[in-house]
């Protein structure tokens, strides 16, 4: 009778909240056939030889509500899951099978002061910088990320709470904090702290698009001394992009890490990239080019042995407004104590494990085509 009973409640309540909220499913499949390879660190046992594959293309599935408490204040949440590997059965390269809410999936509360939303999302800095540069954005031939060759300090932030100013003329603020709940154990018995500081901005006006963003992830103890010689890596960027009459886009970016050691110099890199696109009709035709700079103060090697660059080329069509075809090349090249990849990346050791990486010198490229269908 209990069970019943509670049943009919948890019935009822879900029937309730339907009837007063507005829920929406999402997402879209994507997939591409593609070439991949990489080689050039100088060991043939560690070359990638060409090699075609069917690739996941950033899939994934949310649902997302919201409810209107009165005029001025509504409560919304989102749960988001990246699909991984949907074309191998829910697990990428690394072995990474897909679960719910690993994506941006939050809950928060909205009116005249802003936003405020907790739980795991994209910090400040990934989400008000990202104004088209990527432009092959969810493929193979990706080039922003943490370990690609631009946007490096983009961060998807677990535990973490998150303001976004109401728009001001065109201008919006927000702000992200990640707290380290783990607090590791360091060797000398103290927790450490590894938390995440995120500010951005974005301008917008016609067709000009500005951004600028800061982010910090430190790394200290209970007492303010470092567990690790190095306390904390920053970085910085500024972005502009601008839509010409007749359907031409163009864009540009800067960003530099630095990295803050408790002793010597710090090192420093900067990352540079500008981007083209033209539309006609239902076709997009886009080109990108991006260079990793020198890492001044290296603390091993030789500075400019830490540079990269990369050129993507692409197209999209929309066959409809919800289903749209695309190609792509790319191809990167690392200096011998460089290892940025692709945005599915390609491995050369480790493959279908979590400590899958591509060896440093290594230059990964890429060509293929795909499809994506939007819901």
């Amino acid at each position: 009778m209990q069970k019943k009973l509670l049943a009919s409640l948890i019935t009822l309540s879900l029937t309730s909240f339907a009837a007063h909220a507005e829920i929406t499913w999402y997402g879209f499949l994507s997939a591409g056939v593609e070439s991949v390879k990489a080689s050039g660190n100088g060991d043939f046992k560690k070359d990638v030889p060409g090699t075609g594959r069917v690739t996941d293309q950033g899939s994934r599935l949310g649902v997302k509500g919201s409810t209107k408490v009165d005029d001025d204040v509504t409560v919304y949440g989102q749960i988001e899951t990246s699909l991984r590997g949907f074309d191998q059965a829910g697990t990428n390269d690394k072995g990474e099978s897909a679960t719910l809410a690993s994506r941006n999936s939050f809950v928060g509360i909205g009116g005249g002061f802003g936003k405020i939303e907790l739980g795991q999302k994209d910090s400040a800095y990934k989400a008000l910088t990202d104004i088209g540069l990527d432009i092959m954005s969810n493929t193979t031939a990706s080039n922003h990320g943490s370990s690609n060759t631009f946007s490096r300090g983009d961060a998807r932030l677990k535990n973490s709470v998150h303001y976004l100013a109401p728009n001001l003329s065109g201008l919006d603020l927000g702000l992200s904090y990640g707290f380290d709940e783990a607090r590791t154990l360091a060797t000398d018995g103290s927790r450490q702290k590894n938390d995440r500081f995120s500010l951005a901005g974005k301008y917008k006006t016609g067709d000009l698009q500005l951004a600028a963003g800061y982010d910090r992830q430190g790394s200290k103890n209970d007492s303010g001394n470092t567990t690790k010689e190095l306390n904390s890596t920053a970085y910085t960027k500024l972005v502009a992009s601008y839509a010409l009459p007749g359907g031409t886009f163009i864009g540009a970016g800067f960003e530099q890490a630095k990295m803050d050691y408790a002793t010597g110099k710090d090192p420093k890199q900067t990352f540079t990239t500008v981007a083209l696109g033209q539309t006609l009709g239902k076709t997009t035709i886009r080109a990108s080019y991006t260079t990793m700079g020198a890492l001044k103060n290296a603390r091993s090697g030789q500075e400019g042995d830490y540079k990269a660059k990369q050129w993507v080329i692409g197209a999209t069509y929309d066959i409809y407004k919800q289903t749209q075809l695309y190609a792509y090349a790319t191809k990167i090249k690392n200096e011998k104590s460089q290892n940025a990849n692709l945005g599915n990346p390609v491995y050369d050791t480790a493959l279908g494990t979590s400590s899958a990486s591509l060896t440093k010198g290594n230059d990964p490229q890429a060509f293929g085509a795909g499809i994506r269908y939007t819901f």
